[in-house]
This record gives structure tokens, C-alpha cells and sequence, in this order.
């Protein structure tokens, strides 16, 4: 024995001091993980939900306490978003192109927006049916980001039908 400590438990200890410690993450790597998460769930993952129409994935991607806003109607939780967005008109069928990411990243929440277009038949032709902005917030819950708040603005829509 060493002074009253097993020989064993002496070099456990000793070893465990020299063991090189882990080095902290480089803030630059995990802001370009995050930038990518980001990107992925605004550009990648949101329009693939919203143009296959699986709204149970397209309110999963909002937190819990999620909100939407569209043409000043205001939905609040998953279960009232998926109803909200779940009932906007089928038709025409558009696509969702979102170009421009542009958030900030402030630890565990980003503010930013994008630009987003309805992409679809305009005069038999494919073209810009309507197209705007999102203003968002997001969230990083459990490793993941979500939409804490969208507001969807409409930049330039269509002209109104002929009466």
C-alpha cells in the first residue's frame, strides 16, 4: 500500500488524471451543423411534407406550442396547424421551392426567413402561381430544430378572378 491507498486503486486514480480530456467542440463545426439542420428542415423536409400532403409530418415539424399565421389566421399546436393546413384548397397542385435561407443562429433559437414559391400550371404552362416569404422562429428541441413560429407572407399572388 501507498500511505493507506491500495496500490490498484493509486494507479487508477493516477491514470484517470492523465487521460487526455475531451477536446471541447469546435464552435465553427457546430454552427455549420446547425446551419445545416436548418436548411434541411426549411428547404428539404417542410416542402416534401407539404407537397406530399402528409400533414401529420408537416405539424411535427413545429414544436408543440408551434404557431402559423396565413392571410391573418393565426392556428397555435401541432393538432391545429395539421387542421389548418390539412384544409387549404388542393388545386391547383403547386410545388414548394424555398430558395434564400437566411437565419441566425443564437443558440438554441434562429430568426431568419426564406423565400418560397407555389409552383404549377399558370395558362397550361408551368410557371410562378403565387409566391412570398417566411418570416420564422425556430427552436432546437431534444437535437432538433422546429418551427417555434411562421408567418407565411404572400409577396406577389395572382390576380383576383374576374367577376
Amino acid at each position: 500500500m501507498l500511505h493507506g491507498i491500495p496500490a490498484v486503486a493509486f494507479i487508477s486514480i493516477v491514470a484517470a488524471g492523465c487521460q487526455p480530456t475531451a477536446p471541447s467542440p469546435d464552435p465553427n463545426l457546430a454552427r455549420l451543423v446547425d446551419q445545416q439542420a436548418i436548411a434541411q428542415l426549411i428547404a428539404g423536409t417542410y416542402p416534401n411534407a407539404l407537397d406530399n400532403a402528409d400533414f401529420d409530418a408537416y405539424a411535427a415539424l413545429y414544436t408543440e406550442d408551434g404557431e402559423l399565421t396565413l392571410q391573418g389566421n393565426t392556428v397555435k399546436g401541432r393538432a391545429a396547424i395539421k387542421a389548418f393546413v390539412a384544409g387549404l384548397p388542393t388545386e391547383p397542385r403547386v410545388i414548394h421551392p424555398i430558395t434564400n435561407l437566411s437565419y441566425k443562429i443564437d443558440g438554441d433559437t434562429a430568426t431568419g426567413g426564406a423565400y418560397w414559391q407555389d409552383v404549377g400550371l399558370v395558362n397550361g404552362a408551368p410557371g410562378v402561381v403565387i409566391a412570398g416569404r417566411y418570416e420564422d422562429t425556430l427552436r432546437k428541441v431534444n437535437g432538433q430544430w422546429q418551427i417555434a413560429k411562421r408567418g407565411i407572407v404572400i409577396e406577389f399572388a395572382p390576380p383576383a378572378a374576374a367577376q
